[in-house]
């Protein structure tokens, strides 16, 4: 699982996050790219998730599985 970190465009403001079940950093990334470009965001950063975040993001409903 991946932890995703977005900001609005050209500044430093983290305005979402999102936990990304998928089977690869690269499939992860790319979704993460995706879902910013459609919200007008910009990914901050793609890191491993932890047990906290998964947990954090599960319960907001922040979290999504792709096959």
């Amino acid at each position: 699982m991946y932890f995703a970190e977005f900001t609005l465009p050209g500044t430093m403001e983290l305005v979402n996050e999102l936990v990304i079940h998928a089977a690869s950093e690269a499939i992860a990334t790319q979704f993460a790219q995706e879902y910013a470009s459609h919200w007008e965001f910009e990914l901050f950063a793609l890191t491993v998730a932890t047990e906290q975040q998964v947990r954090f993001c599960r319960l907001t409903g922040n979290a999504v599985a792709i096959a």
